[in-house]
Parts: structure tokens; C-alpha cells; sequence
């Protein structure tokens, strides 16, 4: 099981007291979510630059798998500002979204990289796990450590009046 390094970053400490749910509710919600996280990192002309990555939320940081020569590495190494998002696609509209800084870290990905790829395709891929990772020697983790989380939940306000 991958175990990160570092300290444990407190939820409660970084979430907006305008959040609609609680630390509690947003850490289950980012635990227990399939859904990717959409980082924003700062391009080098100054315009943010969206990528969906496959993440474990672990001891309060954010953490993800791409390979080394992605352009979200390559920006996170130059601006490690990021923006973020784990929301649902479709009515009724609820997630996460926030601000944090993301340093790639020089570890092997390889046990992440493993988590990442069962989690979100758990049986039903195999041969794109083996080749994802037939690459683990040119993966890179990136950890995404937020400074400012909320959330919002418009299920009640988008649901059907009974």
C-alpha cells in the first residue's frame, strides 16, 4: 500500500468556513471519490492549463501519477501554484474545489501508480494497467499540499420540489 512521506495536513485548517459540507464530509467525499482531479497549473505565459489526473487523497495532500515530461510537471516545476477540482459531471452539480502548492516528488510511483490503476479501472482494463506500467520508469508523483479547500452541494436546491 503506498504510504507518502511528510506531514499530515489538516483539512479543517485549509477548508473555507463557507465550505457546504464539513472536514469530515470533505475528506470522505475525496477519499472515497472516482472521479478525477482537474489541476490547473500556470502555463509560461501566465494562462492556466487544465489536466484530469487519477489521485489518492492521503494524509490531507492530493496525490497523482503522470509522466515526467508532461506539461503539468514541467509547469508545476516552474509555478507551483496550482488551482483544483473533484466534481460531479452532471446535474445535480456537487464537489471540491481549491488552491495549493504541488511538488513533484522523486520517489518511486510504482505502488501508486498500482493503487491509481486499480482504483479507477479496477478489472476492466487490464492491458491498459500493463502498459501504463510497462512506462513506471519515466513516472513521475506529483502531491498537491492545499492551502485553501471548499466545497459546494447543490443537490437540495437542484432536485425536484415534492
Amino acid at each position: 500500500m503506498f504510504e507518502p512521506t511528510g506531514a499530515v495536513v489538516s483539512t479543517s485548517s485549509v477548508l473555507s468556513p463557507k465550505s457546504r459540507w464539513s472536514a469530515e464530509q470533505t475528506v470522505a467525499f475525496l477519499r472515497d471519490s472516482f472521479l478525477p482531479l482537474r489541476v490547473s497549473s500556470v502555463s509560461a505565459k501566465g494562462y492556466p492549463h487544465i489536466t484530469s489526473l487519477w489521485f489518492r487523497f492521503i494524509a490531507g495532500r492530493f496525490w497523482c501519477c503522470t509522466q515526467q515530461r508532461a506539461v503539468v510537471c514541467r509547469q508545476v516545476l516552474r509555478d507551483p501554484r496550482v488551482g483544483f477540482e473533484v466534481a460531479v459531471n452532471a446535474p445535480p452539480y456537487f464537489g471540491v474545489r481549491g488552491q495549493g502548492d504541488a511538488e513533484i516528488v522523486q520517489a518511486d510511483a510504482t505502488e501508486l501508480l498500482n493503487e491509481l490503476s486499480d482504483r479507477y479501472l479496477g478489472d476492466s482494463n487490464a492491458r491498459l494497467k500493463a502498459w501504463l506500467l510497462s512506462r513506471i520508469a519515466t513516472e513521475a508523483m506529483i502531491a498537491i499540499t492545499p492551502r485553501r479547500l471548499t466545497s459546494w452541494d447543490f443537490r437540495r436546491r437542484m432536485s425536484a420540489p415534492d
